[in-house]
């Protein structure tokens, strides 16, 4: 029997990232099951239903942001890993990483790079994990 896919949730309003993204996780020697929303509000309605192994999680959205998403999810979901991705400066992302900690941290540039040199998600998370 092959393994379980390894969820996960992107979330982000940048609908042409998530598609880049999508498509580039799922071109991973793992076996992943991706998806997608571009709301906090869809995010928090999604992991009502679903359980992802893992949030990738946009900071700057418009309604609901990273930060306050990211709250409800492990709310909902204490389990979940969630990485951040943010497309601001390093040092802006690093003071809202400061402030509600989560289980990693990408730029959305740097994310995307490990995506075309790494093959595994263990090994890319591994770069991400936030030493504040």
């Amino acid at each position: 029997m092959p393994p379980q896919p390894y969820k996960i949730l992107v979330v982000d309003d940048d609908k042409s990232f998530l598609s880049v993204i999508s498509e580039m996780l799922s071109s991973l020697k793992d076996p992943v099951d991706v998806q997608t929303v571009r709301s906090g509000i869809e995010c928090v309605q999604f992991i009502k239903r679903n359980a992802p192994d893992l949030v990738l999680l946009d900071i700057g959205m418009h309604h609901m942001n990273g930060l306050v998403t990211f709250r409800f999810i492990k709310s909902i979901s204490p389990s979940t890993l969630v990485y951040y991705l943010s497309g601001h400066s390093h040092k802006d992302a690093q003071n809202a990483v400061g402030m509600v900690p989560a289980d990693g941290y990408f730029s959305k540039t740097h994310f995307v790079e490990l995506l075309k040199t790494h093959t595994s998600l263990v090994s890319i998370l591994a770069t991400g994990k936030v030493e504040l």
